[in-house]
């Protein structure tokens, strides 16, 4: 078991030393304006090749191996970024951003719900019930409607699609819905 630990070593070390710097400019290239992640990410692309090893992986072609470690892992260095930029918006786009309605107190939400159920078509009215009512799991509806958990789903899915048009279109909340 030490030697197959010395000989996973050897290799890393050995593809450490051929393929770094070309990891290293691929992930540099593919990043763009992250760049400055590059070293990051040829860094984890080694140690998932090690950790690879280690479990006892054999890979045949270890340099298209640690490309494609590396092109997965800028993906994701790619998304992260992309989520923490979504989260922190700059300040001036805040200033611009209208805020959200205000609902008066004494606003009646079951009246409100009895209107939009009014204006939904009979079987929507039943799945309404069912999803939001009763609060069934998508499988028990789909069972009693006799249809898959994929219809159901997506019948639920333009359910909720069609009341936030229809609060939009009967300004329910103000001019602003999201739901």
């Amino acid at each position: 078991m030490n030697g197959k630990k010395e000989y996973d070593n050897s290799v890393v070390s050995e593809c450490y030393d051929k393929y770094y710097q070309s990891i290293f400019r691929f992930c540099r290239v593919r990043l763009g304006e992250l760049s400055e992640s590059a070293e990051d990410c040829a860094q984890e692309t080694f140690l998932i090749f090690q950790n690879k090893l280690k479990n006892g992986e054999n890979i045949l072609q270890p340099r298209a191996y640690l490309y494609k470690v590396a092109d997965n892992v800028v993906k994701d260095t790619i998304k992260k970024a992309a989520k923490h930029r979504s989260r922190s918006a700059p300040l001036e786009a805040a200033e611009n951003t209208p805020s959200a309605p205000i609902i008066p107190d004494k606003f009646d939400y079951d009246k409100c719900a009895a209107m939009l159920i009014a204006l939904l078509e009979p079987g929507e009215q039943d799945l309404y019930r069912m999803k939001y009512k009763d609060e069934l799991p998508i499988n028990e509806i789909a069972d009693r409607l006799n249809i898959t958990s994929a219809a159901a789903a997506k019948r639920i899915s333009r359910l909720r699609k069609k009341i936030i048009d229809l609060i939009k279109e009967k300004n329910l909340f103000g001019n602003e819905v999201t739901l």
